[in-house]
């Protein structure tokens, strides 16, 4: 190939390269090790393809950069002055928000917690919340579904009884209050509840730009390993390990590519729930290494609840759950923050002591 950047030199030069891993993926019993290497080698030639300022080399020199940060540091410094401090989306939990900066643009995140943690809660609660500020939030769920989420949200938004409003038993003034506050969400909350056919997820990016004019600052997948599943076809099936490894980085170029925040719920493994930690993520294959951060949600076992000297008696309403920050790319992990799950009401705040 030569080194002219030409449309149609560019053109050529893709073909090529999309011809040689065609032959790689058509081969018979193709060698799983000898597909990465061709998938490495095309992302090296892909790099180069795309940036042809660095003279075909696979690095960049600092003085190539200066602009760059300096370009950089002025979008930080006018998100933070406009949300209050961070640069990304803000979760309404405000240790979790100082540890990570916010959920920023382009940056995947993974929420793993075990079954009954209350993570579709909390997750579902920080896809309000970037609504309420203003920005749109997308909600993928395989196993809730729209009616219910919204349900969920409504009885948040209206500090009802989630209970009460499944048995019909709220006045229908509350419930009608309730509905008012989700309703305020109109254009900026997308729930999306895929059943017989899954859509792309660029699909689903590309229907909201439509109508809004803008991508979802934060979208939600809950929960990956069930995406993974339903995606997947034939012999696929029964490696979801290799599947993860592949889906994740997809999720990450989608971010970049739309400057969207992506928070991915992942189930834990029951042999990994007493130690928990990135450790006891199901199948975790490159799962933390592809996550710009990794958090972790459980609840407190009888040493912790002592320790924080949680009486459940106080209020039977209430879960103390620990959110733990096991991985943060950009910064420090922080240490455990206490949190309260009040799962009637479909809230999770932060414990004020």
């Amino acid at each position: 190939m030569n080194d002219t950047n030409t449309p149609e030199d560019i053109a050529e030069r893709l073909l090529t390269l999309a011809t040689g891993l065609a032959t790689y993926a058509r081969a018979e019993n193709p060698d799983s090790d000898v597909l990465r290497a061709a998938a490495e080698e095309a992302s090296k030639a892909l790099h180069t393809i795309a940036n042809p300022s660095n003279d075909g080399l696979l690095f960049a020199q600092v003085d190539s950069l200066i602009e760059d940060l300096l370009a950089d540091y002025a979008k930080r410094q006018a998100a933070a002055a406009a949300n209050s401090g961070v640069v990304g989306v803000r979760t309404g939990l405000d240790h979790l928000d100082e540890t990570l900066n916010g959920f920023e643009p382009g940056k995947l995140y993974m929420l793993a917690a075990m079954p009954g943690t209350g993570k579709t809660t909390l997750a579902l609660q920080w896809a309000a919340t970037v609504a309420q500020a203003g920005q749109g939030a997308l909600y993928i769920s395989l196993e809730n579904d729209a009616t219910d989420l919204a349900r969920k949200t409504a009885c948040r938004l209206g500090d009802v009884s989630y209970a009460q409003a499944l048995k019909g038993k709220l006045s229908p003034r509350e419930w009608a209050a309730a509905v008012d506050n989700l309703r305020k969400l109109q254009g900026r909350l997308y729930l999306s509840t895929p059943r017989a056919m899954m859509p792309s997820l660029t699909s689903l990016v590309e229907g909201i730009m439509t109508r809004t004019g803008a991508a979802p600052a934060l979208i939600v997948v809950d929960y990956l390993q069930a995406w993974v599943k339903r995606m997947a076809t034939g012999a696929e099936v029964s490696d979801l390990r290799a599947q993860l490894d592949r889906f994740t980085p997809e999720l990450r170029a989608l971010g970049e590519q739309y400057g969207c925040a992506i928070l991915a719920i992942s189930s834990q493994n029951r042999a990994g729930y007493k130690d928990g930690g990135m450790g006891a993520m199901k199948e975790s294959g490159d799962l933390e290494y592809n996550s710009d951060a990794v958090l972790t949600l459980s609840k407190l076992d009888e040493r912790e609840l002592k320790a924080r000297g949680y009486d459940i008696t106080y209020d039977p309403r209430t879960t103390p759950l620990k959110l733990v920050v096991e991985k943060n790319r950009q910064g420090m992990t922080g240490r455990p923050i206490p949190l309260l799950l009040d799962g009637d009401h479909c809230i999770v705040e932060e414990e004020v002591r």
